[in-house]
């Protein structure tokens, strides 16, 4: 794989195929100044400009993710009478009762996973997109005129339905339109978005009712439908289904709208790793060069695919991430926060503190967005699991030194005047929590998600892999009110601080850097059966191959110095 050079004879069907020299692909890489006169036409603003607008429109799907996520937050407090009840309200929680609407629709999300991994491949990703967001209308407007519980567990089922659905689409979708040179960055962007819909709950909540907020975060899948209808299927999703033609005009139009001659190097290169992808098992071990001519892969080939190691590595290194991030403390606590704030006596209003935990989370994806670029996705991840376990082991040894035995968030404790006078402490650690939580260690695995997995089963290994993350934080979730019960609320909190230790170790000594690296680097990288697990270097193959063709061509032809075409690069890689 990346060895082969093949071009493509102008076939809409991808089956017209003749192999070349290394001379003749030299050739088309040294070809004269028509080309480069075309790549300066088009500027680099240009060249990102549609990527971003694609981006963009695909962010909406996670702006109303966030709120879903977010929306228990706002309403258990309201129901158990501890903050912002509505005078006219008639629904009430008990603590169990409040446990599980904050976790139930975590384990629908599991089915709505695995399921868009199998429907995203006959539908594709644009058309996945669209269609996620019918659960979510339905849900947001059941629970603004829930009239009974009920109704609510009913609406928070089609929300985490629905969230579990978008997982897949959206991965595959942003990771392939994207440059490898700005895919880190417009992945990061998603971090940002369900951010945003964070803070977007939790400041409404604190200013309106919970159901005048389950109305403002219907029109947002509304508005998502619409956008996507503007922005084009990824070209490989239309080449693995025999529409060069479209798939071209998708690659077009994602690169600045320009002419075909403009991206015709990067197009070939992508049918031939489209070729590549499609070959059967049979075929790839053979080492043929032509078109695979074996039947498709059926569903149960495709899962017994996934027991390839080229597959279980990316999938145990993710999953493990997740692991670990779920298990970093603040997702667990998430639909408990203000009451948990209250135990802690900060000197801030609850509501207010949990908006400001939600502001920092935004602030914190925007960072990583602008760093991972420079800094990387391995450094991110490391600097933010460490200062999140650092920080919940803090906040359990302030919570052991300071609150009586047996304290936890649940309970109505009669006084915290202990507490108050220091509480701008644990303020600050959980504001450090809420941060760095959210710069590396929630958007950096969900990044990951979108690169490791081979494009032959890129669907549906993101659509089992989030269905597994979405039960981890079912159990996690849903375990909070028993943990806590059993421990303590600074025993619980010592446990998450442990947890993030070990997922320190893991991230420093398996996690590579995917950063700069295309997708084609990254999936020969995991099909090297005898890397180490340790060896976390993925070599940029594709480029330095290239590079000693050019030098080699040189000083074979003696030619005469003319420029190098680097079409075929992104400029990152330059």
């Amino acid at each position: 794989m990346g060895k082969t050079a093949y071009t493509i004879n102008g076939s809409t069907n991808g089956r017209d195929e003749k192999k070349v020299r290394p001379d003749d692909k030299m050739a088309t890489r040294l070809d004269g100044n028509d080309k480069q006169q075309q790549q300066q036409e088009v500027s680099a603003f240009r060249r990102i400009l549609p990527q971003i607008l694609a981006s963009t429109a695909k962010n909406f799907l996670l702006l109303d993710l966030g709120m879903a996520v977010a929306f228990p937050t706002i309403v258990i407090p309201a129901l158990r009478g501890i903050k912002n009840r509505a005078p006219d309200e008639f629904l009430h929680f008990t603590p169990q009762q409040a446990s599980w609407f904050g976790s139930i629709a975590y384990i629908c999300q599991p089915v709505g996973s695995v399921l868009s991994g199998i429907i995203l491949e006959p539908l594709g990703r644009k058309r996945s997109m669209i269609l996620v967001n019918i659960p979510h209308i339905i849900g947001w407007f059941m629970l603004h005129f829930a009239g009974s519980l009920e109704e609510m567990y009913t609406a928070a089922i089609l929300l985490g339905l629905g969230v579990g659905f978008m997982e897949a689409p959206i991965v595959t979708y942003v990771g392939e339109i994207c440059q490898p040179s700005i895919r880190g960055i417009l992945t990061s962007c998603a971090g940002v978005a369900v951010m945003l819909g964070f803070f977007m709950v939790y400041l409404l909540g604190t200013v309106t009712t919970w159901r005048t907020t389950a109305a403002i975060c219907g029109v947002i899948p509304i508005a998502t439908m619409i956008a996507i209808c503007f922005v084009p299927e990824t070209p490989m999703w239309l080449l693995s289904k025999n529409r060069a033609d479209d798939a071209l005009k998708s690659l077009q139009w994602l690169r600045g709208w320009v002419s075909p001659k403009a991206v015709e190097q990067e197009f070939q290169e992508m049918k031939r790793y489209s070729l590549h992808s499609a070959k059967c098992a049979i075929c790839e071990k053979s080492g043929s060069t032509t078109t695979c001519q074996h039947p498709p892969l059926t569903e149960w080939t495709k899962l017994k695919e996934l027991t390839r190691k080229r597959n279980l590595r990316p999938f145990v290194l993710v999953m493990l991430f997740f692991v670990f991030g779920q298990l970093s403390g603040l997702t667990g606590m998430r639909p408990y926060l203000v009451q948990i704030f209250q135990a802690y006596g900060v000197p801030l209003d609850a509501n207010w503190a949990t908006v400001s935990t939600g502001l920092l989370g935004l602030i914190a994806n925007i960072v990583c967005m602008v760093s991972i670029k420079f800094v990387g996705k391995r450094r991110l991840a490391i600097t933010s699991m460490a200062v999140t376990a650092l920080s919940c082991i803090s906040l359990s040894i302030y919570a052991f030194n300071t609150f009586p035995p047996g304290w936890t968030s649940f309970d109505n404790h009669p006084g915290t005047s202990h507490v108050t006078s220091m509480g701008y402490i644990p303020m600050v650690l959980f504001f450090m929590l809420a941060f760095f939580t959210s710069v590396g260690v929630l958007p950096v695995p969900w990044i990951l998600l979108s690169e490791v997995f081979p494009f032959r089963n890129r669907s549906l290994a993101c659509g089992i892999t989030a269905a597994l993350h979405y039960v981890m934080s079912f159990v996690t979730t849903k375990t909070y009110f028993n943990l806590e019960s059993a421990l303590s609320l600074p025993g619980v909190i010592l446990f998450y601080g442990v947890m993030g230790m070990v997922g320190l170790a893991f991230v420093y000594f398996f996690l590579p850097e995917t950063e700069k690296r295309t997708l084609e680097d990254i999936e020969l990288y995991f099909s090297d059966n005898k890397r180490k697990l340790t060896d976390i270097y993925i070599p940029r193959r594709n480029r330095d191959e290239e590079m000693v063709a050019v030098v080699s061509k040189l000083a074979e032809k003696a030619m005469e110095k003319q420029g190098i075409d680097n079409a075929v690069f992104t400029e990152g890689d330059k």
